[in-house]
């Protein structure tokens, strides 16, 4: 058997070689637009307003998270609940919170969401 182009001894092909010959491809010095993506567009990541509306989104998920962290630790220190459902609350009291069309935090409605909760954990514990 004759070691062909593709033995183990041989270097594999670079940048510069051809498999005919013919010259060396051009190198480009700029990237290649995207499907989602086109020249002279500016791309959505790099868009104008979306950092402030992230900002102000990321905010409003803090403060419910801190409402809610704050509504269920009483529950949760007095063994009410368990780890599991503490988390489990948090969870889903926080995304319930942010999903809300106010896009405000009020913290008697935190604490009366979390309160629903932990009663029904407490119920379904009991089956």
């Amino acid at each position: 058997m004759s070691a062909g182009p593709l033995a183990f001894g041989n270097p594999p092909l670079t940048v510069t070689q051809t498999k005919v010959g013919g010259p060396p491809p051009p190198v480009q010095t700029h990237p290649l637009p995207t499907s989602t993506t086109l020249p002279g567009q500016p791309s959505k990541a790099r868009g104008t307003g979306d950092g402030s509306q992230k900002e102000k989104k990321q905010q409003i998920q803090e403060r419910a998270v801190n409402a809610v962290k704050n509504a269920i630790k009483p529950y949760y220190q007095k063994k009410e609940i368990t780890k599991d459902e503490y988390k489990e609350i948090v969870r889903k009291a926080v995304e319930k919170v942010c999903h809300s069309r106010s896009g405000e935090v009020n913290s008697s409605k935190v604490a009366n969401l979390v309160k629903a909760y932990v009663d029904k954990y407490k119920h379904a514990r009991k089956k």
